[in-house]
């Protein structure tokens, strides 16, 4: 028989079943993250810059006439730091498969999600690049719901036009850079400076992502890590209590109000008899 504490501590587990971009009739609720500030926050941001002009820069770096970094999986030529792999080559892709995966297996059960929050692309991207311009034109959280809220006028028209035209020219310079690490910068400027019908594949290619980027961060945006991502999937199985993690405090957040000492929410006494 379950005793009182047992119920209340199901009862407090009960918003794991739910995804909290969800609804309960499988509608998506919009986030409006309110504008991040702090040391740590100035700190990513750094970081970010130096990530994305890696990206950008490492396809116009070649070693011994070979891109720096290639992954053409269409032709299977890949090319590592400047050294050419080949099909014959395939039994090191799969040492160095295993290697990464359990590195960020390693990685993830002692630091965390850090990974997520400091060098993934899809978060780089979103929070550095199309979330700063999101502000700058729309303003912080409260400014972009009440902005939604309201009725199509002219300022409403303009903020939405500017920010999304931004967003798909942003998107539109990703698809050419993605490409570049796919069938290499030489090809990329080929289809630029050519007429369409000379690399028609090629120019269907950068549309073709362009409008995929775009509609990842202008509208998919955190469902990307929550559905897509095979790595936030994971983490279910990485992460254990021990695990260093950013996460909402289920009993020290419920009910909501100030924490009081010594207040019982999680239908047992607290370690020592009281909350810290």
């Amino acid at each position: 028989m379950k005793t009182d504490e047992m119920l209340i501590a199901e009862d407090n587990q009960e918003y794991r079943n739910q995804l909290a971009t969800v609804t309960d009739d499988g509608k998506r609720k919009w986030v409006y993250p309110k504008k991040p500030s702090g040391k740590f926050y100035n700190a990513r941001t750094i970081l970010s810059f130096f990530l994305l002009a890696f990206l950008i820069i490492v396809p116009f770096i070649k070693v011994n006439g070979h891109q720096f970094l290639l992954f053409d999986f269409l032709n299977r030529n890949f090319i590592l730091f400047g050294i050419p792999f080949g099909p014959h080559d395939f039994h090191l892709f799969v040492l160095a498969m295993i290697a990464i995966i359990v590195f960020i297996i390693l990685f993830t059960v002692v630091f965390g999600r850090i990974f997520c929050g400091w060098a993934c692309p899809q978060t780089v991207f979103l929070e550095m690049v199309f979330r700063k311009i999101e502000y700058w034109i729309e303003g912080d959280a409260k400014d972009q719901r009440k902005l939604d809220a309201e009725g199509w006028n002219g300022k409403k028209l303009f903020k939405k036009s500017l920010k999304n035209i931004i967003f798909f020219i942003i998107s539109f310079f990703i698809a050419h850079i993605f490409l570049s690490y796919i069938i290499s910068l030489d090809k990329v400027i080929s289809i630029i400076t050519q007429p369409p019908s000379a690399h028609l594949s090629g120019f269907v290619a950068i549309i073709a992502f362009s409008l995929i980027f775009y509609w990842v961060f202008a509208f998919f945006r955190e469902q990307a890590c929550t559905i897509v991502c095979p790595y936030g999937r994971l983490q279910g199985v990485l992460l254990d209590r021990n695990s260093i993690v950013i996460s909402y405090d289920y009993n020290r957040g419920e009910e909501r109000g100030p924490l009081r000492k010594k207040e019982n929410r999680c239908g047992k006494p607290p370690p020592g008899g009281a909350w810290g």
